[in-house]
């Protein structure tokens, strides 16, 4: 096999015939009218003569040119032109070199035609400076009516993008094919720096094959160091770009690509679909303590402001008749924020000209606001509690009755605010009263039915002007009664303080992840409604215990003193009764309460062994424990159960079964299996509604 000769290619190549010009042998015929002719330079002349010039006086002593007559006066004056031949030398090299370099560059898109689309190019023109490293464009003329379907004209592409460019890859061609006009345009265009952040190309790549339409993701906003914290995603709108369910997410994926910021803040996105784009920014810091502003922050009277939320937006409850949100929950664990969360709804309340009377099973969550302008009443006994829960209810009918009676509109009864707090306590009260109490009380309870009246009050109290504000540790699907489904719809307004647990997270958002990594070491931080119905962490507001009792109140700063002068009405809110029952039941309970604070007292507390063995001690018998609902125990909890004597004693739970409704998902029934320490297990069954309790840590005194 014969080897090649370089010197000989590049001297073919430079002075020999065009592709599509070679000759056969023989009677062989030739090719086709070559489209690039074969290179010709004149260069060697001019630089000859430069040379002959520079050389002219060496040249004049040699014996061979004194020989001719006048040889050496022709050197002498060639010499005095050296110069300018060098000159022109050098240009007509330079020439000779663009010229070949922009002859390689048409016999290379002459090559790629042909190869490409199978058309014989009538005409190949660079421009007269092709470009040093990559070629500067081009313009191809084809034959008449020349056809080049998508895929040849992909293939051409994708040759003089990977040709024309060379080595430098600062360049990006397009290759346009007129077709009208019968030629292919070559264009270039330098590519510039990508000073995109990984964040930024982790968008795009992303977005790229997803469900958005053509997006386009652009830096929005930078912060002082010139981190990026905001992109506006452009997009072609559709169907599905109105949805929010589609919207929700993209959201989430949006958010996980994004990943935590720099700065520790989260993302939220804001979408305008009708206009094809959504600005995704970082959330501004919630603040770690806000206090109860003295002013009103909001001029709608049926709104009650209560938390601050992300970009520090005020979070509400809407008490209006028009709500979808009227009755309120709120869930915290002790110690997280849920008494002051009350306190500033109600003292809201009152600054607008709303009263409102409450449950107490604990005694010390509203205490305080016994007394405070607007609070009709504060009920701790669990009897007294049902007699209200049953007051309320003819309230609601009574009310009802007027309004049918009168014609009216609903929106046109006065509000009325009643709070519950600690429902799972109040509810363990009813249950063990109604075992162990006397023949009087469980006949009472009986015929008062609390839990049956709150049920009827959590699906129409609404519609009478009745907001109900709830207050429990934990979420269940018990605590909104038999209908659970339409009372638990009513509860629209729900604020979650503490971490949730995964059921918890599932009742409270219908998402098990919402509320469960929250900062627990702010007091106050948690989850709420944001204003379009998805939950959003909020920092609730601080509002001090308005309690004017010298033990209480000597204890606040003067800030905190300042916050309940300013809080407090000009005028009381009145309270107008629909019902005798609810009337009789608030008069009588305030005068107990009057005697209760003119007469009652409590024992001074006593050091361990200063009792007498037999005797009670400081704790009365309505000292209850926490509760929780049967269905939210768990295996390995430890309970306090009946031992058929009056004595509640801690067991532990070897195993729950819980029946639920296959439609709704509600509880049906209970059952705990309790290890007494046979070989016999015990089991315990509840209702849908029964709760169990919880032992408390033995409080031991240190000695005096």
């Amino acid at each position: 096999m014969a080897q090649r000769d370089p010197l000989k290619d590049f001297l073919v190549e430079m002075f020999g015939p065009g592709p599509g010009n070679r000759t056969g042998r023989g009677d062989q015929p030739t090719a086709a009218k070559p489209v690039v002719g074969p290179y010709r330079t004149f260069a060697p002349i001019p630089v000859a003569a430069a040379g002959l010039a520079f050389y002219a006086p060496e040249l004049s002593d040699t014996p061979a040119v004194n020989t001719v007559n006048g040889a050496s006066e022709i050197l002498a004056t060639l010499h005095d032109y050296s110069l300018p031949l060098a000159l022109v030398g050098v240009a007509w090299s330079a020439v000779d070199v663009v010229r070949f370099r922009g002859r390689r560059y048409r016999v290379m898109l002459d090559a790629q035609v042909r190869q490409t689309t199978r058309h014989e190019p009538v005409k190949v023109t660079v421009p007269f400076l092709p470009g040093v490293g990559a070629l500067r464009g081009a313009r191809i003329k084809l034959p008449r009516g020349a056809i080049i379907r998508p895929k040849e004209m992909d293939e051409f592409t994708a040759a003089v993008r990977g040709s024309a460019g060379g080595r430098t890859g600062k360049y990006t061609y397009t290759v346009r094919h007129e077709a009208h006009r019968d030629q292919i345009l070559i264009t270039r265009t330098l590519v510039e720096a990508d000073t995109r952040s990984a964040r930024h190309k982790a968008l795009e790549m992303a977005l790229k094959d997803g469900p958005l339409k053509e997006p386009v993701v652009t830096v929005d906003t930078h912060d002082e160091d010139g981190a990026e914290t905001g992109y506006m995603i452009t997009f072609t709108p559709s169907l599905n770009s109105g949805s929010r369910g589609f919207q929700t997410k993209v959201e989430e994926a949006l958010a996980s690509l994004a990943g935590e910021h720099e700065s520790g803040r989260t993302w939220a996105i804001q979408w305008t679909p009708s206009e094809g784009f959504l600005v995704m920014r970082l959330r501004a810091p919630l603040p770690t303590r806000v206090d109860h502003p003295l002013e009103l922050v909001d001029e709608n009277l049926r709104h009650l402001p209560y938390a601050t939320g992300v970009a520090d937006l005020n979070l509400f409850w809407d008490i209006s008749t028009k709500s979808n949100k009227p009755h309120c929950l709120i869930v915290g664990p002790t110690g997280g924020g849920k008494t002051s969360v009350i306190r500033t709804l109600l003292t809201e309340a009152a600054r607008r000209g709303i009263p409102f009377l409450g449950v107490d099973p604990k005694m010390i969550e509203l205490d305080g606001l016994e007394g405070y302008p607007g609070c009709a009443a504060i009920v701790y006994d669990a009897v007294r509690s049902a007699m209200l829960v049953r007051a309320l209810h003819a309230e609601m009918m009574a009310r009802n009755n007027y309004v049918h009676v009168k014609k009216i509109e609903p929106s046109q009864l006065p509000l009325l605010i009643a709070v519950l707090d600690e429902f799972f306590i109040l509810s363990g009260k009813w249950q063990r009263l109604a075992k162990t109490g006397d023949d009087e009380t469980r006949d009472l309870l009986k015929t008062l039915d609390p839990l049956g009246a709150w049920a009827d009050l959590a699906v129409l109290a609404r519609s009478a002007g009745i907001r109900l504000l709830l207050g429990v540790q934990r979420p269940d699907a018990s605590l909104f009664g038999g209908a659970s489904g339409n009372a638990r719809d009513n509860f629209g307004t729900r604020i979650s303080l503490g971490n949730l647990s995964q059921d918890g997270a599932g009742m409270m958002w219908g998402d098990t992840q919402v509320g469960r990594e929250i900062d627990t070491s702010v007091p106050g931080r948690g989850v709420a409604l944001g204003q379009d119905g998805s939950p959003v962490d909020a920092q609730m507001w601080w509002t001090p215990n308005v309690d004017p009792h010298p033990n209480k109140w000597n204890q606040l700063s003067d800030d905190e003193k300042a916050i309940i002068h300013g809080l407090i009405p000009d005028e009381p809110p009145t309270m107008l009764f629909y019902s005798a029952e609810l009337r009789e039941f608030v008069e009588t309970e305030r005068a107990l309460a009057k005697r209760a604070r003119d007469h009652e007292d409590a024992p001074e507390p006593v050091a361990l062994g200063d009792v007498p063995i037999g005797t009670d001690g400081p704790a009365g018998d309505d000292d209850f424990a926490d509760a929780i609902p049967a269905a939210a125990v768990t295996e390995g909890m430890v309970i306090l159960l009946d031992d058929d004597q009056g004595n509640e004693v801690p067991v532990t739970v070897d195993t729950v079964t819980v029946i639920r409704d296959k439609d709704t998902g509600d509880v049906l029934e209970t059952t705990l299996s309790i290890n007494t320490g046979g070989r016999v297990r015990t089991n315990v069954h509840y209702g849908p509604t029964e709760v169990v309790f919880l032992p408390e840590p033995d409080q031991v005194l240190a000695p005096v």
